[in-house]
């Protein structure tokens, strides 16, 4: 069953807050190790993450509906914005890693709705 346009952003939007949130977390006390080289592109520069950017714009592209792609796409520039600048920062990079694959994990569930696969 296909749900609202309206339902689908907020799961969206939760994934990126809590994906900020772990990164937050880990400013504050553990450090964890990336194996990224610097970014280019539209890369982040931390696989997890770019890892989940690709899934979620494939899904975006290829299932959602095309009334609701707008939003997503929009969501999603904001997330590579937002993960980039918190990748320049040393700190704030040693968390993005497990933000980001929390976030991958959260939107498996929250796109499985538009019949997404990851």
């Amino acid at each position: 069953m296909m749900r609202s346009k309206r339902f689908g952003i907020l799961p969206v939007l939760a994934v990126l807050v809590m994906a900020l949130l772990a990164c937050k977390k880990n400013k504050e006390g553990e450090k964890t190790e990336s194996t990224s080289s610097a970014s280019s592109g539209n890369e982040v520069g931390v696989p997890e993450c770019d890892e989940y950017l690709t899934k979620y714009e494939k899904c975006v592209s290829e299932k959602v509906p095309e009334a609701a792609r707008p939003q997503l796409k929009s969501t999603v520039d904001t997330m590579r914005s937002t993960w980039k600048q918190q990748a320049s920062n040393p700190v704030a990079k040693a968390g993005l890693a497990q933000g980001c694959k929390q976030a991958l994990e959260a939107a498996k569930t929250a796109m499985g709705s538009y019949g997404c696969t990851w």
